[in-house]
């Protein structure tokens, strides 16, 4: 069962997440709460729904448009709150979103990640994405809702999930669940007569923080019994301390992590990369970065909405931070185009600490990889890297859909500086792809904004 924050509505400012709900969602990857619309609210948002599916089939993403009450619930101050504590408070909404239905006698899907059909990301820990599930009726264990399996949105195997316990979301209508991008989840089995609706919005963040979000109290986060190395590193990210030196340890000791990050179950090669990160191994993990991506390729290519670059040492690469940045800078030029991928999204995943990495990660917008100028493309925009304006603005007319798509959400969140790029963005309005079209619109108003 969960455990639902009830939130007071009736005020008209936003709830802020304490240090402990901050936590647990830091190690579970999902918080549940209730929103406090009078149940004739979620009905209608529920008939409406019957309505749209009986009529033409499900709208996808013109779900939101089409039933105008769902803003009025992403609108919820408890909603608003969690959003902002999790993604910062300048977050956006993607143009990606979906009303779920299981019908009658539905069987229940298998356990997955999200991702949409247009792009792969790398699986990072750092909280830039995030989902809300609402449910406009009652949800009991029969109706089939959503399930979530807490703390596995850390792992990219499916075998990781094995000692882990999964939740169901039960609650009334109006329940509402904000949930981590990369949380395994999975809808159940609907035993009843009557169709189930999860509504879904994806959410990003704008700008990496720089100090809490969240109504924080103390700065300690030590407290963690689930994944609790990730989870103080994530902590101290989400404070906007990620400038932490390195805690060195002896050779032996890295000798055998290193080992670990190259064998055994995922949880404990992550959990190595983690401590080879904070320990400043730089050298270590790159061995192993470049070993990896080239041995891991055909895996990732072969699997979907996975990335080319998702290997153990990203997230070590990640944690060790400055200490990486020439190595990882200077590998954009590696003769392997899976490595050169890599440190593209590496650089990007640092986050602030990279600012002098952006000249080269603008040149890698050239890259004959698509893959490469998919991550730098990304890159920029986490780096906020107003310089590079001009060669994302050339990236809209790439032949690549993830390249497009990744330069218009690195153009929205550098917004008025990218002013020069409207034009190009306009034309980006009649893009095929439908995306990049929605994009287009969004990053026009951040610009004149």
């Amino acid at each position: 069962s969960t455990c639902p924050t009830n939130f007071d509505g009736g005020e008209p400012g936003m709830i802020q997440l304490d240090d402990e709900t901050m936590k647990r969602y830091l190690a579970d990857g999902y918080l549940t709460l209730q929103t406090n619309f009078p149940v004739e609210f979620h009905r209608g948002i529920w008939e409406q729904a019957e309505r749209i599916f009986e009529a033409e089939g499900n709208p996808g993403n013109d779900i939101y448009p089409r039933v105008k009450e769902l803003g009025e619930v992403l609108d919820h101050p408890g909603v608003r709150g969690a959003l902002t504590g999790i993604l910062g408070p300048d977050y956006f909404l993607h143009p990606h979103r979906h009303c779920h239905q299981t019908p009658p006698g539905k069987d229940a899907q298998s356990n997955h990640k999200d991702s949409y059909e247009d792009d792969e990301n790398v699986r990072h820990h750092r909280s830039r994405w995030a989902m809300v599930f609402y449910y406009p009726q009652d949800v009991d264990a029969a109706i089939g809702p959503t399930a979530v399996t807490p703390g596995s949105q850390y792992f990219t195997e499916s075998a990781s999930l094995d000692a882990l316990e999964e939740v169901k979301l039960c609650g009334p209508a109006g329940t509402v669940t904000v949930v981590h991008y990369d949380v395994w989840h999975r809808a159940t089995a609907n035993q009843t007569d009557q169709n189930r609706y999860m509504m879904k919005f994806l959410f990003c963040r704008k700008a990496e923080p720089t100090s809490p979000a969240w109504n924080l109290v103390s700065s300690s986060g030590s407290s963690f019994s689930r994944n609790p190395a990730i989870c103080r590193h994530l902590w101290d990210w989400n404070r906007g301390d990620n400038q932490g030196g390195p805690a060195a340890i002896d050779p032996e000791k890295a000798a055998r992590l290193e080992a670990e990050l190259t064998k055994g179950p995922e949880p404990q090669r992550i959990d190595a990369s983690y401590a080879l990160g904070e320990a400043g191994e730089v050298d270590r993990l790159l061995e192993s970065l470049r070993r990896e991506t080239v041995l891991k390729l055909a895996e990732n290519l072969e699997r979907s909405h996975t990335n080319a670059a998702q290997v153990d040492a990203v997230y070590g690469l990640t944690v060790a931070g400055a200490a990486a940045i020439p190595a990882l800078t200077e590998l954009l030029q590696d003769s392997e185009w899976p490595t050169r991928a890599a440190c593209a999204d590496i650089l990007g995943n640092i986050g602030r600490p990279a600012a002098s990495a952006v000249p080269a990660l603008t040149e890698s917008l050239a890259d004959e990889s698509e893959w490469v100028r998919r991550n730098a493309a990304e890159a920029l925009g986490t780096l906020n890297a107003a310089k590079a304006v001009p060669d994302l603005t050339g990236s809209l007319s790439d032949e690549s859909d993830r390249v497009r798509h990744n330069a218009l959400l690195s153009l929205l969140k550098i917004g008025r500086p990218a002013a020069p790029a409207e034009p190009a963005i306009r034309r980006a309005l009649e893009d095929e792809n439908r995306y990049v079209r929605a994009l287009s619109r969004q990053t026009l108003r951040a610009i004149d904004n």
